[in-house]
């Protein structure tokens, strides 16, 4: 993996190139946004309510970003307009994402998602899971009508999510997670949709199979680095009024902890050991990684990740043309993210 600061540091676009795609984007997200709703709405008016809560409160929208800047990418010239089932192929994503964060919350029980009741509980556990459910339904309907391809890349998303999930679920509580298992875990729960955001995006604008692939090392590793990022956010998330290491409590042991692990074994595995970890002892387990430096290894592990995601878009001669424009605006994307995140301002520092 390279290191970040060679790539952040060569040539940006001007900034009117770089208000022409961002207004582009808005209006693109719009469009998103009006398919995602029109695609997600259920047969019944008796479910509406349940089924778009969560569709109508979506967040950044970052997978639908990356579709459309990964067909942005493959445009022989700029500004033109955004084809329908691009818009479409990005809503498609952003519903399977959806439909995996009903999941989530029901296995972690989650009251409160970005700051509002989660559907599990404000309709309950049966009608969350089978709202989570009638939303993967509609994301496979709606990618058989792009054509075979789509549907069987979004398919084997839908597999490797739920293989990362169950790695990650099937080592709960287990203090000799190994960063191999952790990265593997991450790899298919989180990277793997990233990595087809990027794809669908190229797929849609015709790409060839090596940008294609290199479109794919670009979401893949930039998805490593998101949720290596969002690990070490839980972590230190005093710091944004949550409660921090919640997925110490809940027996997650994310890269963090697996180095602090490695470095003081007598101090941390009798706590990781002692189950349930009161208050105390999670603090124990969190001043342990400060010591240890654990936190800061890890965000350089997502800085080199997030450094070959970018290499990725810049090597490849398909669209380098067009690759300091996608770069300055991913490059908003990561400043959106490390401007809440105290590992990359100060890597957690407890002064």
């Amino acid at each position: 993996m390279k290191e970040t600061s060679t790539l952040i540091g060569s040539a940006f676009p001007t900034d009117g190139e770089l208000v022409q795609i961002q207004e582009r984007l808005k209006d693109d997200l719009e469009r998103v946004r009006i398919s995602l709703c029109s695609l997600a709405v259920p047969p019944h008016p008796r479910i509406h309510e349940p089924v778009m809560y969560a569709v109508e409160q979506t967040g950044r929208l970052l997978r639908p970003t990356l579709v459309l800047l990964s067909s942005y990418l493959l445009e022989d010239e700029p500004g033109g307009v955004t084809h329908q089932r691009v818009i479409d192929g990005a809503a498609i994503v952003e519903i399977l994402h959806i439909a995996t964060l009903f999941h989530d919350d029901l296995i972690d029980a989650a009251q409160v998602r970005r700051g509002r009741p989660t559907s599990n509980a404000k309709y309950g556990d049966a009608i969350a899971l089978l709202t989570g459910d009638y939303l993967l339904a509609r994301c496979m309907q709606a990618a058989a009508s792009l054509g075979a391809s789509r549907m069987t890349t979004m398919a084997q998303t839908l597999i490797d999510l739920c293989v990362g999930q169950m790695l990650e679920t099937s080592q709960l509580f287990d203090p000799l997670r190994t960063e191999e298992e952790y990265l593997t875990s991450i790899s298919g729960k989180t990277a793997r949709l990233i990595r087809t955001a990027a794809l669908m995006g190229a797929s849609h604008s015709g790409a060839d199979i090596t940008s294609q692939t290199a479109l794919e090392s670009f979401g893949q590793n930039l998805g490593m680095a998101f949720q290596i990022w969002d690990d070490i956010l839980d972590i230190c998330s005093r710091e944004t009024g949550k409660q921090p290491a919640k997925d110490v409590l809940n027996g997650v042991y994310t890269l963090p902890v697996i180095y602090a692990v490695r470095d003081y074994p007598d101090r941390i595995l009798p706590v990781l050991r002692e189950q349930p970890i009161s208050p105390s002892q999670c603090q124990a387990i969190i001043d342990a990684m400060h010591d240890s430096g654990s936190i800061a290894r890890a965000a350089d592990v997502a800085q080199r990740y997030m450094a070959d995601a970018l290499d990725a878009v810049e090597s490849h001669p398909s669209f380098a043309h067009r690759a300091p424009v996608v770069r300055r605006c991913l490059r908003d994307l990561v400043d959106g993210l490390a401007s809440q995140h105290p590992a990359q301002a100060a890597l957690c520092d407890t002064a």
